[in-house]
C-alpha cells in the first residue's frame, strides 16, 4: 500500500494555458522510501482515449544507498538525463505523455502513455544500448486505456493534494510578508463539466457556510464551467487542508475539478 509520508513542491502551478502542475511527494512502498514526481493536471482528462498504452521504463542505479533505496546527485543527474532521452526517443515513434516518475529500490522508472507501441521498446532498447551499456534498464508495456496506474497509483490522493496545495499558497504568502495571524475570505476555484454540477455544488457549500464569490463560463475547455467560493477564515494549514480536502471531494461528486484556494495578502 502507498502511505504518504510528506510533499516537497517542484514546478509551477495549473493553469489553463499551459496544463501542467508538477510536485513531487515522498511515500512508503513495501517498507522502503520512494520519490513521486507526477503532473496533477492530467487529472482533469484522464483518461485520454488518444493514448491507451502504459509505457514504463527506466534505469536502475548500482550505486545508490542500500537502506533507503535511493540513488545519490550524481546518479540522480544521470536518470534525469535519461528521461530527458527517453521522451526524445518516444517523440520521434509516438504521441506520448509523461505522467509521472517514481525512484524506488534503486530505480527511476517514467511512465508515459502513448498513442501505439509497434516501435516504443526497440527504440528504448536502442536508447539504453547507446547511452547506458553499463546499466540494467525496464521496459514494461501494456494496454491501460482507463490510466488506472496513474489515476491510483502516481496521483496523490485528496489529503495529499490538499497539503500540497496548502503548503504551496501559505509558503508564498510569507515570503511575500503576509501576516497570517489574521482573518480574510478564502477564496476556493472549482471547475465543472456542467452547470448543473455547478449548480448542486453551490447549494451545498452554501450549507455549509460558503458564499458565492463569481462564476465563469469558458466554453472551450474540459472543464468549462468554473466557480469560485468564499468564507472568512485564518490561514492556518489544518483548517485550510480540511476546507480543500472536503471541497476537493465533493466537487467529484458533482463531475468537477478542486484548482486552489488563495487569500488577498495582509501585510
Amino acid at each position: 500500500m502507498k502511505q504518504v509520508l510528506c510533499v516537497l513542491l517542484l514546478l509551477p502551478l495549473f493553469t489553463q494555458a499551459q496544463p501542467e502542475q508538477w510536485d513531487t511527494y515522498m511515500t512508503q512502498l513495501g517498507g522502503k522510501p520512494g520519490s513521486i514526481l507526477v503532473d496533477l493536471a492530467q487529472v482533469i482528462n484522464a483518461p485520454d482515449k488518444l493514448l491507451p498504452y502504459l509505457v514504463v521504463t527506466g534505469p536502475r542505479s548500482a550505486r545508490c544507498n542500500s537502506k533507503t533505496g535511493l540513488p545519490g546527485p550524481e546518479e540522480i543527474n544521470k536518470m534525469e538525463q535519461a528521461l530527458e532521452l527517453t521522451s526524445a526517443f518516444l517523440t520521434g515513434v509516438t504521441a506520448r505523455k509523461l505522467t509521472g516518475t517514481l525512484t524506488y529500490n534503486c530505480e527511476r522508472l517514467n511512465y508515459y502513455y502513448v498513442k501505439d507501441t509497434f516501435a516504443v521498446r526497440t527504440a528504448l532498447v536502442r536508447m539504453y544500448a547507446k547511452n547506458y551499456p553499463d546499466y540494467e534498464y525496464s521496459v514494461k508495456i501494456k494496454y491501460e486505456p482507463q490510466w488506472i496506474t496513474y489515476r491510483t497509483f502516481l496521483y496523490p490522493d485528496s489529503v495529499a493534494v490538499a497539503w500540497i496545495n496548502t503548503n504551496k499558497q501559505m509558503t508564498a504568502m510569507l515570503d511575500a510578508g503576509d501576516d497570517l495571524s489574521q482573518p480574510r475570505d478564502i477564496i476556493h476555484t472549482v471547475y465543472f463539466t456542467s452547470d448543473s454540477g455547478r449548480t448542486a455544488f453551490l447549494k451545498q457549500t452554501k450549507e455549509m457556510g460558503y458564499t458565492f464569490d463569481k462564476s465563469f463560463d469558458a466554453g472551450t475547455v474540459a472543464l468549462p464551467y468554473e466557480l469560485t467560493i468564499k468564507r472568512t477564515s485564518k490561514v492556518i494549514m489544518d483548517s485550510l487542508m480540511k476546507m480543500e480536502h472536503e471541497l476537493a471531494d465533493l466537487a467529484k461528486a458533482y463531475n468537477g475539478y478542486y484548482k486552489k484556494w488563495e487569500a488577498p495578502l495582509n501585510r
